[in-house]
């Protein structure tokens, strides 16, 4: 039966979606299930927030560094000037962290319009 899903090309997508959905929803479950048990001075909990910083710091940066897809056309000071703008603005309004990504975002778009039409 799994065989004639897998086969049908319309419901592949569909699969990978739901997998992927249940792949992330049964970690934010154990989450939820789990942190009441983890005081949030404790070493692994430092260390739980640590390696979650460590991912997303290295997210960025491999997206800033090996860009892949459009993004990889754009040139590597437009997305770091965008980023440490980004950056600068969220250090600058830390009640509002939106402001920075949105500051961020438009510098970036503003700098590929830019050598796009002038």
């Amino acid at each position: 039966m799994l065989e004639n899903l897998i086969t049908k090309q319309y419901l592949m997508p569909w699969i990978l979606l739901f997998t992927a959905a249940l792949g992330i929803f049964v970690w934010r479950f154990l989450g939820v299930v789990l942190s009441n048990k983890i005081k949030k001075d404790s070493n692994f909990f430092k260390w739980i927030n640590a390696v979650a910083y460590a991912m997303t710091t290295g997210l960025m940066l491999r997206i800033i560094f090996f860009p892949t897809g459009a993004l990889a056309s754009t040139g590597l000071f437009d997305r770091l000037l965008a980023f440490i703008i980004g950056i600068v603005a969220f250090l600058c309004f830390p009640k509002k962290p939106i402001l920075g990504l949105i500051i961020g975002i438009s510098t970036f778009a503003t700098l590929i319009f830019y050598k796009l039409y002038f």
